[in-house]
C-alpha cells in the first residue's frame, strides 16, 4: 500500500509542475501563442520547457517501474515461501521414512541422512553431515567391509546390494547402493538405502508391507541447496530399491526396465521431457507390489487364478498409491496401463491400440523383455533368441509392433 501510494504521488509530482509552471506562464504572458510556449525564441527557455515537459513523463514512468518492482517483490516472497514449506514438507517426510535413507558425495562424505540414519549411528545429524563418511557411520569402521557394495560401485557404477551384520543393535541390514552421475560422465553422488531384514533372515520372510514410506517424498524440493533434480532423483531411485528388494528373483528390475525403456524412447527421437516421465514411471512401475503377498511373488510354482488376479492388481494399486503426489498424472496413467494389450485383451482397463498412452506401450515392451530373461522361482531366464521370437509372434496382439521393431533394433545396438 505504502508503495502504491508513493507511486500515485511520484506520477503527481511531474503533473504538478508541469501544471503550476503552465499557469505561472499563462499569469505572466496571457496573450502568448501555443506555438511560442512550446518553442520559445531563447534557447534557455527551451531547455527549461523541455526539462518541464519530461517531467509528467518521467514520473509517470518512475511510478509504473514502482508499482512494477512492488509486484516482483511480492512475487518473490509468495515464491520463497512456498519454496520453504515444500522444504519444511519433504524433510518432515524424508524423516518419516521407515528405512535408512542417506546421500554421499564421490568422496562418500555424508551430505543427507533421514533420522533412521542418525538413530542407528548414534551420531547427531550435524556431525553425520560435516565429518562422517559412510563406512564409521554403516558399517562402524574405517575402511569399507570386504563385502561392502561400495566396493562393487565403484568397479561396475550400477547398483550394488550386500547383506551385513550390525554388532551394536544385533540387527542385519541390506545395504543398496546407486550412483548417480553427471549427464553419464562422471559420478556426483551416491544414494544408500538401508532396509532391517533381521526378521525376514530368521523366519525366511521378505520385507513387510509398506504402504505410506514414499507418498510425499516426490514434492516440491528444497531450492535453497540448488539440488532439486539430483534429490528428486534420488528419492525415485531410493523407492525403486526398495521395491524390488521385496525379492531376490526382482532385484535390479525397476532399473534393468528403466535402461531398456529409455534406450527405446531416445531411438524413438522422443521429447527429453517425455524421455524423463518414461524414465519415473519406469522406476516405479511395480511400486503396487508393494502391497502384494511375499510368498506369491517367491511361490516356485505356477500362479493358481486367484494369485493371478491378486498380481494383475499391482497397476490400480500403483495408481492408487501414487495419486496423493501433486503433478504426477501423466506417471500415474503409465504405471496404469503398462500391462494393456494392443489387442484389448490386457489389464486393468482392457485398452486396445491408440488408447494405451505411448510411453505405457513403450514400458511394456522392455518391461516383458527384462521379465522373460530373468530368472523366477518357477523358471530359469529364458534364452535371448527365445524372447526375441516370443516379442515378434506377440506383436499386434500384446505388443505394439512399431515398438517391437524398435526395440529390436537397440538390442542389436
Amino acid at each position: 500500500m505504502r508503495e502504491h501510494m508513493l507511486a500515485i504521488f511520484i506520477a503527481l509530482c511531474g503533473w504538478v509542475v508541469l501544471i503550476t509552471f503552465s499557469l505561472n506562464e499563462y499569469a505572466f504572458h496571457p496573450f502568448i501563442s501555443f506555438r511560442n510556449f512550446i518553442f520559445p525564441e531563447e534557447p534557455m527557455d527551451i531547455i527549461i520547457r523541455m526539462i518541464i515537459l519530461s517531467a509528467p513523463i518521467g514520473s509517470t514512468i518512475t511510478a509504473y517501474l514502482i508499482n512494477e518492482r512492488k509486484k516482483l517483490l511480492d512475487k518473490t516472497i509468495l515464491s520463497e515461501n512456498q519454496l520453504k514449506q515444500a522444504a519444511n514438507e519433504w524433510r518432515m517426510t524424508f524423516d518419516s521414512i521407515p528405512y535408512g535413507v542417506f546421500i554421499t558425495d564421490n568422496k562418500l562424505n555424508i551430505i543427507r541422512a533421514n533420522n533412521y540414519i542418525t538413530d542407528i549411528s548414534g551420531a547427531p545429524f550435524h556431525k553425520l553431515i560435516s565429518s562422517m563418511k559412510c563406512g564409521t557411520t554403516v558399517c562402524k569402521q574405517i575402511d569399507p567391509i570386504i563385502d561392502c557394495p561400495i566396493k562393487k560401485v565403484l568397479k561396475t557404477n550400477k547398483t550394488e546390494s550386500a547383506d551385513f551384520y550390525d554388532h551394536d543393535n544385533g540387527k542385519i541390514y541390506i545395504e543398496s547402493i546407486t550412483p548417480l552421475t553427471h549427464k553419464g560422465t562422471y559420478t556426483t553422488t551416491y544414494i544408500h538405502v538401508l532396509v532391517d531384514v533381521t526378521d525376514i533372515r530368521k523366519k525366511e520372510i521378505k520385507i513387510t508391507q509398506s504402504k505410506n514410506a514414499f507418498f510425499n517424498m516426490l514434492k516440491d524440493l528444497d531450492a535453497a541447496y540448488k539440488e532439486q533434480k539430483d534429490i528428486y532423483e534420488c528419492l525415485v531411485v531410493a523407492l525403486s530399491n526398495i521395491i524390488d528388494a521385496k525379492s531376490p528373483w526382482t532385484r535390479g528390475h525397476s532399473l534393468n526396465v528403466t535402461e531398456l525403456a529409455v534406450s527405446i524412447a531416445r531411438e524413438m527421437n522422443l521429447m527429453d521431457k517425455d524421455i524423463e516421465t518414461l524414465k519415473t514411471a519406469s522406476l516405479l512401475h511395480d511400486i503396487g507390489k508393494i502391497g502384494a503377498y511375499d510368498m506369491v511373488l517367491d511361490k516356485p510354482d505356477m500362479l493358481d487364478e486367484d494369485e493371478n488376479t491378486l498380481i494383475r492388481m499391482h497397476p490400480a494399486k500403483g495408481e492408487e498409491m501414487l495419486k496423493p503426489i501433486k503433478g504426477f498424472d501423466k506417471i500415474i496413467s503409465i504405471i496404469r496401463s503398462h500391462h494393456e494389450w494392443v489387442d484389448g485383451m490386457g489389464y486393468p482397463d482392457g485398452l486396445k491400440g491408440d488408447d494405451i498412452p505411448l510411453l505405457a506401450r513403450i514400458l511394456c515392451v522392455a518391461d516383458s523383455y527384462d521379465a522373460m530373461i530373468s530368472d523366477r522361482p518357477y523358471r530359469s531366464g529364458l534364452k535371448r533368441e527365445f524372447v526375441i521370437v516370443e516379442l515378434k509372434r506377440c506383436a499386434g496382439t500384446q505388443f505394439d509392433p512399431q515398438i517391437v521393431e524398435i526395440f529390436l533394433k537397440v538390442l542389436e545396438k
